[in-house]
């Protein structure tokens, strides 16, 4: 069947596009890739745009050469970051190295699923980009025990269409919507400059979003704010709250995990994470005092967690005062003597750790003076809950 005829039996399958579509400039996306692009991709795009498609986690949203409304969304960072990232993420379950572009054959990112997983394009399989297969990095590997690499075998238009069989309709992927065209940068210039710039200047979240892009859309839960402070017996810093907002619940870098912030019925959220380890902390008090001077939460200078580590470190504020904008950062550290709060607001203290901050000063793990913070420095978002998950 040729590529119009298969578009056509695709369009009736699941409907006329959603919204108007931005202009791709395809000789010149292409030129800056250095590599053709599958003419299935080219046409789904100039038709239907920046789209979602399919149900729950396993929804896939097509990436496209644009960029969003707010500026959040950069097609070429997107792939340089994505690149990057995926890069380092399969490492901690298997052997097997992929290459990435532009490496000659390596993998081409296409777009992502509800879930936090990301598709790639396979090109070391043929010179023909019309016959490259379609391959998923999974993140339910540290669940299952699965292997990261998932190779479909079949392009991109054959995976979207296996994912609507009853005709399910292409959505407008609300992050991208009224999104502008993408212009490839100038040869010999970062098309990530502006993460380049954040490493070493700007403060606060400002300065983190622009290290590290926020998830488009973030997992925060389904309560409130006001539900949780109501729950916890107190208001959280301003500046937590907005990096919450802005990220969601994820993973920085291997090492700091957030928990959903809105997520008020499932275990995994803020709130019953947090009524976990203040448990875990008061027993320990209770045993070994002179190891854990803080007191617990909500007594007065209480340690208040929101945060752990891989390392089982858990991190939050010395609450003390009224005003929950003044709380020090604190850290009680799984392999080491708690010390006195730290300096700063926890985004500061965040944004100091991302930039190679000592655990002197901070308390944070940190990179060599010989890496490249780029190279190791992500927020991977965690997908919704499973439907079968408590």
């Amino acid at each position: 069947m040729e590529l119009t005829e298969r578009i056509a039996t695709f369009t009736e399958l699941v409907g006329p596009p959603p919204d108007a579509v931005p202009a791709v400039d395809w000789a010149a996306v292409e030129a800056w890739l250095e590599v053709p692009l599958p003419q299935d991709y080219k046409a789904l795009v100039s038709a239907y745009g920046p789209v979602e498609m399919g149900e729950g986690a396993a929804s896939v949203r097509l990436h496209t050469p644009c960029v969003s409304p707010d500026g959040r969304y950069d097609y070429g960072a997107w792939v340089v970051e994505t690149h990057r990232h995926s890069a380092i993420r399969p490492t901690m379950f298997t052997q097997e190295r992929r290459r990435f572009l532009p490496d000659e054959g390596g993998l081409l990112a296409i777009g992502t699923t509800a879930g936090g997983e990301h598709l790639f394009w396979d090109t070391s399989v043929s010179k023909d980009p019309d016959a490259w297969p379609v391959v998923l990095l999974t993140t339910s590997v540290a669940v299952g025990g699965a292997e990261p690499w998932v190779s479909y075998g079949v392009p991109l238009l054959d995976v979207l269409s296996a994912l609507a069989p009853d005709g399910v309709p292409v959505r407008a992927w609300a992050p991208l919507a009224g999104a502008t065209p993408w212009s490839p940068p100038p040869r010999g210039t970062y098309v990530d400059a502006r993460q380049h710039t954040a490493l070493t200047e700007g403060e606060g979240l400002a300065a983190i979003t622009a290290l590290i892009p926020p998830p488009l859309a973030p997992r925060l839960g389904k309560g409130s704010w006001e539900a949780l402070f109501e729950r916890l017996g107190t208001r959280l810093p301003a500046d937590f709250v907005a990096l919450a907002e802005a990220y969601g619940a994820g993973n920085w870098s291997w090492w700091l995990d957030m928990p959903a912030p809105l997520d008020l019925d499932h275990r995994l959220g803020l709130a019953a994470s947090t009524e976990e380890m203040l448990d875990g902390y008061r027993s320990l008090r209770e045993s070994f005092p002179e190891d854990f001077p803080l007191p617990a939460w909500p007594e007065p200078g209480g340690f208040l967690p929101v945060a752990s580590t891989i390392d089982g470190d858990q991190i939050g504020w010395c609450a003390e005062g009224d005003d929950p904008d003044r709380w020090r950062v604190a850290v009680n550290p799984r392999h080491a003597e708690q010390g006195p709060p730290l300096a700063g607001n926890f985004t500061g203290t965040l944004l100091r750790w991302l930039r190679g901050g000592r655990p002197a000063e901070d308390g944070f793990c940190w990179l060599r003076k010989d890496q490249d913070p780029l190279e190791y420095m992500f927020f991977e978002p965690f997908g919704a809950p499973r439907e079968d998950e408590p």
